[in-house]
């Protein structure tokens, strides 16, 4: 089981719908801004991009 991330976002979340995902996303579509894909990595991979934080929303992996 992976965790999820962007490659604009500071930590890794447990489900790619997570409100700290889609709501940025979201924002990002109305201004015009580009809008980062949702990545599934290992935890491994994701702490090494620096996402070692978990989601404080969707609780991401320890």
């Amino acid at each position: 089981m992976g965790v999820y991330i962007t490659a604009a976002g500071e930590r890794h979340h447990a489900h790619p719908e997570c409100a700290h995902i889609t709501g940025p996303q979201n924002t990002a579509r109305t201004m015009g801004w580009t809008v980062h894909p949702v990545e599934e990595v290992t935890l491994a991979e994701a702490k090494a991009r620096g996402k070692e934080r978990p989601c404080p929303t969707c609780g991401g992996t320890s």
